[in-house]
């Protein structure tokens, strides 16, 4: 039976999700960034096959699954730009300098014995998925995200078109509600 057929079964859209953002203290909610997340993929999870040989058979096993990076894209405004609320969350300043960065990166993530500590990150991730009436049918919550990468587009005077902000966060694992 098609899902058109049937009244009570509703389809879930593209269009309508929200990205929530907050930061590690949950003072700070990072709300442009969901109105200006223009897409999103949504968490792939993956596992290799084991093959093992009894006498005249061969059994399959899965590996430990391994969950893949997501992709985020914001389109940046003028009067507020995403820039750098997404600096700020990736290397934790407001205008950092690469030898801030390098040492607040290695004290972030070893201690003065120079073994290494238990990573705290300073945002927490979670991607919701509504329905037609706005209500949240389904979220992702990721466990220990953190921001891999950030493409901050390419400007030229042939297009007018958005300044896309491409975003890419890995992450140890994910929850679906």
């Amino acid at each position: 039976m098609t899902f058109w057929s049937e009244s009570t079964l509703e389809p879930a859209r593209k269009y309508a999700f929200n990205v929530k953002i907050i930061d590690a203290s949950g003072s700070e909610s990072y709300n442009e960034l969901s109105f200006l997340a223009k897409s999103v993929n949504k968490p792939t999870v993956e596992t290799d096959v084991n093959e093992y040989r009894l006498i005249n058979q061969i059994k399959k096993f899965p590996t430990i699954p391994k969950w893949n990076d997501i992709t985020i894209k914001f389109v940046d405004t003028v009067d507020q730009p995403i820039s750098k609320t997404l600096l700020k969350l990736m290397l934790g300043e407001k205008n950092p300098t690469t030898e801030n960065w390098e040492a607040n990166a290695i004290s972030k993530y070893t201690s003065a014995s120079g073994k290494s500590k238990e990573i705290t990150n300073n945002f927490s991730l979670n991607i919701e998925q509504l329905n037609s009436k706005g209500e949240v049918k389904g979220e992702w919550e990721f466990k220990n995200p953190f921001i891999r990468s950030v493409n901050y587009g390419e400007l030229e005077y042939s297009d007018d078109g958005f300044v896309e902000v491409e975003v890419i966060i890995a992450y140890d694992y994910a929850y679906l509600s």
